[in-house]
């Protein structure tokens, strides 16, 4: 009887170990893994911020006449010059549509599209790989080749604050106050966006008319959908929007639902 307590006690501790030899495996590959990520999509923003840079030290030392360039004037060459940029990330990655960026949070990403593989960036990152953290990418109804009323775009709720995590934050009026502005640019323009409403829901709901509203394609549910994310913002912005304004909604996971959405929605504002 020893003998086979003894035994099995040996058998449980090897057990006990090979758990936590594959645990601390698994761990470790996962850091591994978010360290590569968050490594190459700086690479990214760094390449269109470098870009950025170099008109906008021009601009301090150009002058219209004996005028220099207004702050306005500064900060349209800036833009254009990141417009300029995303030509050279395409080049990485043909399937790039835009970029995504939010002063003062990580969202400072590529973004990406492929029409003919539905979700394919759910589960791939930039470069097409495997990968748990995804890419933000914009739906396959909303083909950016035409005219598109509500951009859907799609991100991660990463638990180490990457993705679109930090679009928790619009649930604070805080928040808000101090990130209105979401740039959304596409690989021809520049375009800022007010944010104008921050709802919950639950994604089993197919019962949800929100599901047949949410791109907004003609008139009658474009306004369905503004009242629909007026009604049940957390919060109300102040702002409305009508038929012939542009919109994107940004889409993330949340935890108060079963399979749970967070859907920040924005009007394009033009300076």
């Amino acid at each position: 009887m020893k003998i086979g307590k003894k035994r099995m006690y040996d058998i449980l501790l090897a057990l006990c170990i090979l758990v936590f030899v594959v645990s601390g495996t698994m761990l470790v590959y996962k850091m591994i893994a978010q360290k590569k990520n968050d490594s190459r999509l700086e690479e990214l923003s760094g390449m269109v911020a470098q870009q950025q840079a170099e008109p906008s030290e021009g601009a301090k030392d150009s002058e219209q006449g004996e005028e220099a360039l207004s702050e306005e004037e500064t900060l349209h060459i800036q833009r254009q010059a990141r417009v300029e940029a995303y030509s050279k990330i395409k080049e990485q990655n043909s399937d790039l549509v835009g970029w995504i960026k939010i002063e003062d949070t990580k969202i400072d990403y590529p973004v990406l599209q492929s029409l003919d593989r539905p979700n394919f960036y759910l589960k791939h990152d930039f470069d097409q790989k495997s990968s748990a953290y995804g890419a933000p990418y914009v739906a396959e109804e909303c083909d950016l080749t035409k005219e598109c009323k509500n951009i859907l775009i799609y991100g991660h709720h990463m638990k180490n604050g990457s993705m679109f995590a930090a679009l928790d934050g619009y649930l604070d009026p805080e928040f808000r106050d101090a990130h209105p502005i979401i740039q959304f640019d596409t690989l021809e323009e520049y375009g800022d966006y007010e944010v104008m409403a921050v709802f919950t829901m639950s994604a089993v709901d197919q019962e949800n008319p929100l599901y047949d509203w949410i791109t907004a394609g003609t008139e009658e549910t474009f306004n369905q959908y503004v009242a629909y994310a007026k009604r049940n913002s957390a919060y109300d912005m102040g702002i409305d929007a009508q038929w012939g304004d542009e919109l994107i909604s940004l889409i993330t996971c949340e935890y108060t639902h079963q399979d749970g959405r967070l859907i920040v929605v924005a009007k394009r504002i033009h300076r």
